[in-house]
């Protein structure tokens, strides 16, 4: 693989990872929507691949969506009164213990990476949304071993209960398509660190 097609390769993931965290992070309004409707599914050779298969659902998904009904559908789904249906934090599904905190983790890793939380954001740093924009954040930087520690540490096995509870809630609409991508890409980024 040349160097261009390489960093081609890497815009994408990160790329990826920039539209997971937008998704997972808020709503879209309907630009985002139309956005999305309207991007060709990805290219590949002769035989559909899990990924392309995800953008063309995601795409027909934000084709017939309104922004008010996936507005209603992501507080129904993330945010609720009192308790959320499904929660975005990550660290509900990797808890092993009363005296686990993969929070205190992942905050002493983004140390170590020199980046923190900005003032402003107030959820904590386990959201799959942050966690998203720190994976494109690491791909843009370019260092694999550490993309590699945090996927692994903190975004893969929790992002993919996270993806089946939403794929598999009675109630998820576009936010099925979102998952069912996310969980594609997340399956296809564990393969990928795996072979290296």
């Amino acid at each position: 693989m040349t160097a261009e097609a390489l960093a081609a390769e890497d815009q994408a993931r990160a790329n990826f990872y920039a539209l997971l965290a937008q998704l997972f992070y808020a709503p879209p309004n309907r630009e985002l929507l139309d956005l999305l409707a309207h991007t060709d599914a990805i290219a590949s050779d002769d035989s559909e691949t899990a990924l392309a298969s995800g953008c063309r659902e995601l795409a027909r998904g934000a084709s017939s969506a309104e922004p008010d009904a996936v507005r209603e559908e992501y507080e129904s789904l993330f945010v609720g009164t009192g308790r959320a249906e499904i929660t975005l934090y990550t660290g509900a599904y990797t808890l092993k213990g009363a005296l686990d905190n993969p929070l205190v983790e992942i905050r002493d890793f983004l140390a170590v990476q020199g980046l923190e939380r900005k003032q402003s954001v107030h959820e904590p740093e386990d959201h799959v949304a942050a966690l998203c924009e720190v994976m494109r954040h690491l791909v843009v930087r370019g260092d694999t071993a550490v993309q590699r520690e945090f996927f692994a540490g903190y975004l893969s096995s929790a992002g993919l209960v996270l993806c089946d509870a939403i794929i598999n809630h009675p109630r998820s609409g576009f936010y099925r398509h979102v998952a069912y991508l996310a969980k594609t890409f997340f399956e296809l980024e564990l393969a990928a660190f795996d072979m290296e």
